[in-house]
């Protein structure tokens, strides 16, 4: 069982290598810039009382 996992795992990590860092650095700059949107537009930009 092992052995058969060991290459699909091997596999996954060779596909995984191939997608940019900036890519990462991306999403997560989107991912930031959505919760201070969210948190602006639910608290319309003031902290709450």
């Amino acid at each position: 069982m092992v052995s058969q996992l060991l290459p699909q795992l091997g596999a996954a990590a060779a596909e995984a290598s191939v997608i940019s860092p900036w890519w990462f650095g991306g999403f997560a700059l989107f991912v930031l810039i959505l919760l201070l949107a969210i948190t602006v537009i639910m608290g319309k930009g003031r902290p709450h009382s």
